[in-house]
């Protein structure tokens, strides 16, 4: 499978990877990885004179999980990951500890062929696109407060005095790089204990079950913590938090938006989270967004039509400048 004219497959490993001649590019990959991507990334790799490394590891218990340890070691000696598993481990120990060495880490968790369409958010300019999500990822870190809201019907503010912002535009082409294509996002670590209101999910849960979601789930959040959930899909929720057994699961953990103008809100998770004017809260752990809480995993949640104000002022109206 020749991968040189595919748009998508040329645009992950040139422009966003800054893929390096000769080096070695672990693929993380698990039993529901789709295997024409794994197919096209490899033939890409070789024909671009770098080793690829498939690396098959189980079924992550949750998002967020710890790969086993024989794959962490192989991660951070390699000098670029791909993750293709079927749940999100961007951010674990794992990753961070292969990160703080170097690597350069491509979070693709769930795509599938598909999500590479010559039209499709792989195949965008991210580096033409990474100043608008810089843009507010700079007024995340200047603002003091913050309100999100959404035709239907989320209204939720809180304090990001001091958090910085934290921007992902796909390109992790310098050495110790995270990035998560094909998501461009710009957001923080709400402070703990600081926010209240209402979330109304109605795009997606992301990886708890098949998305889009049929019909909305409604997240009640007080001082900083789920209160409560509403809606026939929120036993998805339910079940997830079930599964982590950590208290700590309850902080919300980030609050962001999203910038990619190719990206659609579908079953495949990274891209729902990608699409411009959707926004995204999580819950639990926030160490890798500039937050304090060491929960056992990171659950996202997606909404449509998202507007931002900062410090009072609006900032983006459904992905578009205010």
């Amino acid at each position: 499978m020749s991968v040189i004219g595919s748009v998508a497959f040329a645009n992950v490993l040139d422009r966003c990877l800054g893929l390096r001649e000769g080096e070695q590019v672990v693929l993380l990959t698990d039993a529901g990885t789709d295997p024409s991507v794994v197919e096209g990334l490899v033939a890409g790799i070789e024909e671009r004179h770098a080793i690829p490394v498939v690396s098959i590891m189980p079924v992550p218990d949750l998002p967020g999980s710890e790969p086993p340890r024989d794959v962490a070691a192989v991660m951070r000696e390699a000098g670029a990951v791909i993750e293709l598993t079927s749940l999100f481990i961007g951010s674990s120990l794992a990753r961070r500890e292969a990160t703080a060495a170097g690597v350069r880490y491509l979070a693709m968790p769930g795509v599938r062929l598909d999500t590479f369409r010559d039209d499709g958010p792989l195949a965008v300019d991210f580096d033409a696109i990474r100043a608008d999500a810089e843009r507010v990822g700079a007024a995340w870190g200047a603002a003091s407060t913050f309100r999100l809201t959404t035709p239907g019907g989320t209204d939720l503010r809180g304090s990001v005095a001091g958090r910085p912002g934290r921007v992902l535009h796909g390109l992790a082409r310098d050495d110790g790089a995270y990035m998560a294509p094909p998501d461009i996002e710009a957001g923080t670590a709400p402070v703990e204990a600081t926010t209240n209101g209402i979330v109304v999910v109605d795009a997606d849960l992301l990886f708890m079950g098949q998305g889009p979601l049929p019909s909305p789930v409604v997240l009640h959040i007080a001082e900083g913590e789920l209160g409560g959930m509403d809606g026939a899909e929120a036993t998805r929720l339910e079940e997830m938090l079930a599964r982590c057994a950590d208290e700590r699961m309850r902080n919300l953990a980030e609050v962001s938006v999203a910038f990619n103008p190719s990206g659609r809100v579908c079953g495949v998770a990274m891209e729902t989270e990608s699409a411009l004017g959707t926004a995204h809260i999580a819950l639990g752990n926030s160490i890798a967004y500039g937050g304090t809480v060491d929960a056992i995993a990171h659950l996202d949640a997606v909404m449509q039509e998202a507007t931002l104000e900062l410090d009072g002022h609006a900032v983006l109206v459904a992905g578009q400048p205010a």
